[in-house]
C-alpha cells in the first residue's frame, strides 16, 4: 500500500488529476503558443516524470457557440466568428479582448477543454 502526501491510500484512491490530451490538440497548441513547442515540451516532460499513469487521461472536445455564449458576450462571440472566418487577427477588437494571435476557432477548442476538465469533476 502506497500513503498520498495526506495519509490516504493512494493504490485505492481514484485518479484526481486530469490530463485533455491528444497529439492533435498538442500540435495545434504548439503552432499557437508564443514560446514555440511548448505543448510539446511538456507534454514530454509528463511522460518523463511516469506521471501518465497517475492522471485520467481527457480528449479534447471543442466548444458550441451556445456552450461559450453560457460565459461570453454576444459582441465577444460575434468577434470571434467574425475572425474565424476572415483570419483577421489584424483586428483592434482582438487586442481590446486580449486575443493576441489567437484565432476565432482555436477558443472553441481552449473552452472545449475547460468544458471537459470541468465536467469530469
Amino acid at each position: 500500500m502506497s500513503v498520498g502526501a495526506h495519509g490516504t491510500d493512494s493504490s485505492s484512491s481514484p485518479r484526481r488529476v486530469c490530463y485533455v490530451y491528444s497529439p492533435g490538440y498538442v500540435e495545434k497548441c504548439d503552432s499557437l503558443s508564443k514560446v514555440p513547442n511548448r505543448a510539446s515540451m511538456v507534454h514530454s516532460l509528463i511522460e518523463a516524470y511516469g506521471l501518465l499513469p497517475h492522471m485520467r487521461v481527457l480528449e479534447p472536445a471543442v466548444a458550441t457557440t451556445e456552450e461559450m455564449a453560457k460565459f461570453h458576450s454576444d459582441s465577444y462571440l460575434e468577434h470571434l466568428q467574425k475572425i474565424s472566418e476572415e483570419g483577421d487577427t489584424d483586428d483592434p477588437l482582438s487586442a481590446d479582448y486580449g486575443l493576441g494571435e489567437t484565432h476565432g476557432e482555436d477558443l472553441g477548442h481552449a473552452g472545449g477543454t475547460c468544458l471537459s476538465e470541468v465536467e469530469s469533476l
